[in-house]
């Protein structure tokens, strides 16, 4: 993983595109990288947040124009599946994961980051989709999750227009959960993970499936769902200890994540 930084603070992985010279741009051989790594935190048992950002100017700048350039209907499509592959693993991992945006988060980058649960965008962000400048659309996840994330009538406006907005407008229109200072994004991210390690690990992962579910379900069959997954923490170890531990007034409660 020469474009790919992998490192651990205590249960949290922390992956980094390193690829500066050309902020970060996304190849085929890049996004198998970026799947390496992710292969190292998922198995990992002792990992329990993820957070994925860039060096340099980028998060990632968008895709390899050079490489897609000559591409076919059936080579783009090997790409695509790359691409929108590894965004639908990150959204479906068990674990969270978070984007931490330090720079461009334009067209794939963006489509990256908007299949992490939780983004934190440096104030000199920028993020777009401007595939339509180019002539073409996205093609990892673009179209489907912008206007589940923000709406669908200012996804239309972004997607249609291709104009790039900056940190505090993606925060207006909830595309970012916070916006902050550049020296500041990668702590912020790191105190968020150890807030959410804090916690029962069983019961988060719960919670992510259950709001993944409610994408792609109706209310009725969500909350069956949900009422089904709830249940099941009742076998645990961790509701013993969580629910006691609120009885005693304890105020350090130690989860086993059993």
């Amino acid at each position: 993983m020469t474009d790919v930084l992998y490192e651990k603070r205590g249960h949290t992985a922390i992956i980094t595109f390193h690829k500066p010279a050309d902020l970060n741009a996304l190849s085929e051989d890049f996004l198998r990288q970026i799947n390496e790594a992710v292969d190292l935190a998922e198995a990992d048992k002792e990992v329990y947040t993820l957070i994925l950002t860039g060096t340099g100017k980028a998060f990632i700048a968008g895709a390899d124009i050079k490489e897609m350039y000559e591409k076919d209907k059936d080579s783009i499509m090997v790409w695509s599946s790359l691409g929108s592959g590894l965004n639908l693993r990150l959204e479906n991992l068990d674990i969270p994961v978070i984007a931490a945006i330090n720079g461009y988060a334009l067209g794939g980058g963006l489509e990256l980051a908007m299949a992490c649960d939780i983004r934190i965008a440096s104030k000199n962000a920028k993020m777009g989709l401007p595939e339509t400048t180019l002539g073409v659309i996205c093609g990892a996840g673009g179209t489907q999750r912008l206007p589940r994330i923000v709406g669908e009538g200012l996804a239309k406006e972004m997607i249609f227009t291709g104009k790039r907005i900056d940190a505090e407008e993606a925060l207006r229109i909830g595309l970012v959960n916070q916006v902050t200072e550049p020296e500041d994004l990668m702590e912020t991210a790191f105190n968020l993970a150890k807030r959410i390690e804090k916690n029962g690990q069983i019961a988060v992962r719960t919670a992510k499936a259950a709001i993944n579910f409610a994408a792609a379900s109706d209310m009725e069959e969500g909350c069956l769902f949900e009422r089904e997954i709830f249940s099941k923490l009742f076998e645990t170890e961790d509701q013993k200890i969580g629910m006691g531990g609120f009885l005693r007034k304890e105020t350090d409660i130690c989860f086993k994540n059993k």
